[in-house]
């Protein structure tokens, strides 16, 4: 009995480590997101067994004539670990950071894009991949259009009727302030640049698309810029669903 017990949580222990989707990549980042990139010949379904996975090289430069930097291939133990992985040069082998795209999907985190060409974080540093499928690009923020968004936890809760630090603060109500210690549902209506910046528009809704209801509130629409002080997006989407 004992050692059905050991099992369970283990596997129960196993469970809640796929559960980490990799938010701290999320919430600590070292240059702004600008969108994920799906690698399904990597990936294909996530864990578990794939007719075919590939491998892929990545680069110093966007160039398929630099130096190679790597190679991204996919790495499972059953039950205890799966996930993209990156074998350097010598044969140093670490875990690529990903966040997820869809339900236990992983993606690579890009920080720059050039054509076909995405530079994609690693734990230290990034690196060139090529890879020519448009699909495969969400881009930061549309990819918030067919997701469930959320304002990440830490929004200081200015809202503005315009996009830009010059608009109007929208005050919002002590209903509103008192949720602003969570991360909020919330509605992206659309994007707009002004200078170097990019804000977005959004609406705070009493009712979620989830069915949740904030109590003691009314809808409000406003402006946010896209990205805070520390470079991390003020959005983002719920991989999972409800």
């Amino acid at each position: 009995m004992s050692a059905i017990i050991t099992v369970l949580v283990l596997l129960t222990l196993s469970l809640a480590a796929h559960a980490q989707s990799g938010w701290e990549y999320l919430t600590e980042t070292p240059e702004r997101i600008i969108g994920l990139l799906d690698l399904p010949e990597i990936v294909a379904y996530g864990c578990g067994p794939a007719p075919k996975r590939i491998t892929a090289t990545v680069f110093s430069k966007p160039a398929q004539n630099g130096p190679r930097a790597g190679t991204i291939y996919w790495h499972e133990q059953a039950d205890v670990a799966c996930g993209l992985m990156i074998e350097r040069p010598g044969g140093v082998k670490e875990e690529l950071p990903t966040l997820e795209s869809g339900y236990e999907i992983p993606a690579a985190i890009v920080y720059e894009r050039r054509d076909a060409w995405f530079r994609i974080r690693l734990k230290g540093g990034s690196v060139w991949i090529r890879h020519a499928p448009e699909e495969d690009f969400l881009s930061y923020p549309e990819m918030l259009e067919e997701n469930l968004p959320d304002i990440l936890q830490g929004w200081d809760g200015t809202l503005r009727a315009a996009p830009g630090p010059g608009g109007a603060v929208t005050p919002l109500s002590e209903g509103w302030k008192v949720l602003l210690d969570r991360t909020l549902s919330a509605q992206y209506l659309g994007s707009q640049k002004v200078g170097d910046d990019l804000w977005l528009h959004v609406r705070l809704a009493a009712k979620t698309p989830c069915d949740q209801t904030y109590e003691g509130v009314t809808d409000l629409t406003g402006w946010i810029p896209a990205y805070r002080p520390n470079g991390t997006p003020t959005m983002w989407f719920a991989s999972r669903g409800c």
